[in-house]
């Protein structure tokens, strides 16, 4: 009777561990794991084991903002013996267009097992969720022209996902910054390319949509050329860019469009409905918690420290 008393205060009570093939996943990428329930010291009723997909963004001033992608519903009532010990199999496809884990972007999946009558159990798994192939390719390339990510590349505001770079060899004194987004497409990989360029003590913007081809991506030298080739042409061609102010299209906003689909980070867009977006740049101002349903989804700490990876403007 006493072991039933502490097993609904959770002492010595059921526990659940979600465990994942892997760490690290693709962009709709199937993830595999195995959900265990281990028995406490008494038998238990468990009415449900939900997984759950959670995205956290860290603003620029530290603040960290979680919004819960997706329930799983996985297991139905059970009833499990003292000490048993209970597998269920997890699987899961992962949406496209997620931001990927970069900058103030991260992922984890939270298990929650409910327990009648009792204290529930709760797991919590870090994932990182990777871009496809062809965008490493392009890093890669960039990186063989002696570009090195900024520290925070990959800054997430809600609507789009940037990339900024800065020159050690080729356009080094020239360019003080490449920024990109990325769309995945089936024939190959689109880009919003940006030059920051240093002009008489203020910093102008070159802008122009590129498209790769996958037979080009998959030769990593080719592509380098290809890259500085159009870098120095916008650069001798620079009237030509410096008023092309467009964007991927994201939806819920003012910006000019590119009509490109597939941006990577574009769906969180469609999950926020733009609402974290216009917290964001209005510097997470109060009342946040409740454009996220309530504080439910806030939580302290944290993947990643809270550092400045957001810009300070937005295109009009």
């Amino acid at each position: 009777m006493f072991k039933k008393f502490m097993a609904k205060m959770g002492v010595g009570s059921a526990k659940v561990d979600l465990m994942l093939s892997k760490p690290e996943y693709a962009m709709n990428e199937i993830v595999h794991g195995t959900i265990r329930v281990q028995g406490g010291n008494v038998e238990q009723e468990m009415n449900s084991i939900a997984v759950e997909l959670w995205l956290q963004v860290i603003s620029k001033n530290g603040q960290t903002y979680t919004h819960k992608i997706t329930s799983i519903p996985v297991v139905s009532p059970f009833i499990i013996q003292a000490n048993e010990v209970k597998d269920f199999p997890f699987t899961y496809k992962l949406p496209e267009g997620l931001p990927i884990s970069a900058g103030n972007v991260s992922y984890h999946f939270r298990t929650h097992l409910d327990i009648a009558g009792g204290v529930d159990s709760n797991d919590h798994d870090a994932i990182r969720i990777l871009a496809p192939a062809p965008f490493y390719a392009l890093l890669e390339a960039f990186a063989r022209l002696g570009f090195r990510e900024k520290h925070g590349s990959g800054h997430f505001d809600g609507f789009k996902q940037e990339f900024e770079l800065f020159p050690t060899g080729l356009l080094a004194g020239q360019v003080q910054e490449v920024e990109f987004q990325a769309a995945v497409e089936q024939d190959g990989l689109r880009i919003l390319l940006e030059l920051d360029v240093p002009s008489f003590g203020r910093e102008v913007e070159l802008k122009r949509e590129i498209f790769f081809s996958h037979a080009l991506l998959e030769d990593v030298d080719r592509l380098a050329e290809q890259l500085r080739h159009i870098m120095e042409e916008t650069l001798h061609q620079a009237h030509l860019y410096q008023s092309h102010r467009m964007e991927f299209e994201h939806g819920h906003h003012g910006h000019h469009k590119s009509g490109l689909g597939g941006a990577i980070g574009g769906f969180a867009a469609g999950v926020f409905g733009g609402m974290l977006a216009a917290e964001m740049m209005d510097e997470m101002v109060e009342g946040a918690e409740e454009a996220f349903g309530g504080t439910e989804g806030e939580e302290e700490g944290g993947f990643l420290d809270g550092l400045d990876f957001f810009g300070d403007e937005e295109d009009e």
